[in-house]
This record gives structure tokens, sequence and C-alpha cells, in this order.
């Protein structure tokens, strides 16, 4: 199994290789056989690389080349604050409903990392404060961004993701299940590469990008394990499957909203 390092350097290979990134999300049916969960896990996690949002998006390729102005990232960094605090709340409705105690605890880790692992002695504040702080080092003062309306479609987004949450049984596949997020370990490093080279934010504004690259390792993981555990009939295989597949769907409209408003902080509008 290749380490985090060596991934990350097919991610920058993959960026660097994207002639023209994709107008829509791309990603493959189920199989059409039932696999040994280990297999299945390892199929479903290479699709999900080679089809992430983060990866694939126009948004994210435009970021990567540098091609964005300081002003478009600011417009993509107050919606984004929206979605950062969202996370949160579906955080905690995955650890309400968890099916055992072990998986609500391992999830409780996962919103505690997120929420602000110094609450329990940890290094990093909230994921939301962490963003802030970016957004300082873009220009932005952290009560705009704060007080800041969604776009209509970032609010449609950020409806969806609440009405996902809510709407979750005990014993559910998690809205998130965490499969996708060993991709934010490592392509926010990446995009803070790129950042720092490019557009010339100073390094301690980017302190968002490397606790995501070091939590997301953990936070994967422990989807790995979710699958592994789940992904032992036909039924249950394809129906984790469909989830990423409408996961990264619904990820693809997230990124559509922030090139929307980097579009119309170009223009002015």
């Amino acid at each position: 199994m290749a380490s985090i390092a060596e991934l990350r350097d097919r991610v920058r290979k993959m960026y660097r290789e994207i002639k023209t990134p994709w107008s829509h999300p791309r990603f493959p049916d189920p199989p059409g056989e039932s696999l040994p969960p280990h297999r299945f896990l390892e199929l479903v996690s290479e699709t999900v690389l080679a089809h992430h949002t983060k990866i694939n998006h126009p948004f994210c390729v435009k970021l990567v080349r540098g091609e964005w102005t300081i002003q478009q990232l600011q417009a993509w960094a107050k919606q984004d604050y929206h979605a950062k605090v969202q996370t949160l709340r579906n955080d905690a409705y995955i650890v309400a409903t968890a099916p055992t105690l072990e998986e609500l605890q391992e999830q409780l880790k996962v919103l505690i990392s997120e929420s602000g692992e110094d609450l329990a002695g940890g290094k990093y504040p909230s994921h939301p404060e962490l963003w802030l702080r970016f957004c300082e080092g873009l220009g932005l003062d952290r009560d705009e961004v704060s007080r800041s309306e969604p776009s209509p479609l970032m609010q449609v987004v950020l409806d969806a993701e609440r009405y996902k949450s809510m709407k979750q049984n005990v014993g559910d596949l998690p809205a998130n299940l965490r499969v996708g997020e060993k991709i934010n370990a490592l392509v926010h490093p990446v995009w803070a590469e790129a950042l720092r080279d490019k557009y010339r934010i100073r390094p301690e504004a980017l302190e968002f990008f490397t606790a995501h690259g070091e939590a997301d390792q953990d936070h994967g993981k422990l989807g790995e394990q979710i699958v592994l555990s789940r992904a032992v009939t036909p039924e249950a295989q394809r129906a984790i499957w469909l989830h990423l597949k409408r996961s990264q769907a619904k990820q693809w409209v997230t990124y559509d909203a922030f090139y929307q408003a980097a579009l119309q902080a170009e223009s002015g509008k």
C-alpha cells in the first residue's frame, strides 16, 4: 500500500496531467459482482481518489494552477466558511446515530477534532476558527466572514446537508462515510503549497490545511474500518458505493457554488 507521501506525489501528478477539467462529476457504477470486503475497500478507495471533486473540479484545478485572484479567493473563503460550520453539525448527527458504542466513540473523536481539539487538551482550535485565520490571511475581516450570507446556491447545499443529517436513523450508513476524507490529507497540503507559492499567502495563515492534512488521515482510517465492517453482502456493497457516488455529486455542487462566487467577484456582481 502506498504511503501518504507517495499518494501526495500522485495527486500532484494528477493535477499536472489535467488538460481540460471536468464539466460534471464522473463516478462509475458499482461493480457487478460481490467482492471480499478488503478487495471492495481497495476498489472503492481507488475510485474515490481517481474521481474526487477536489482533484477534478475546475475550481480546484484553477486553485492549484494559481489562476484565481486574491479577490476571487476571498469570495470562495466566505462561502466555504458556512460549509465548515455545517460540517460540525453533520458530525454531531453522525455521533448521535452511530449503531454501537465503539463507533460512537470513534465518531466523537472526529467531532472533537473538527470543533476544537484544544477543548480536550489537543493542539488545534476548531476548523472554522482555523478557516477564519485563513480568511484573515487573504485580507478579510473575520467578523465580515462570520456575518456573511451564503449565496443562493450555497444555501441550497447547506439545506440539503441539514436535511440529510436530520433524517438519519441509528444504524444507517453515516451521512459521511469518511472514505473520501483521506483525500483531504492528500490534497490540502498541495493546496497549501499553491496558496503559499503562487498566491503569496503567509504560512501561518495556512494552518487549516495543515490541521486537515493531519486529522483526515485518522478520519479516513475510521471510514475504512466502517466499510470493512459493513461491506459483507452484495446489497451493502452496492449501498456503500452509491452513497459515495452521491456524496461526490453533492460535493461537486458545493464547488460549483465556490466557482460561481469566484466568477461573480471578478465581474463585480
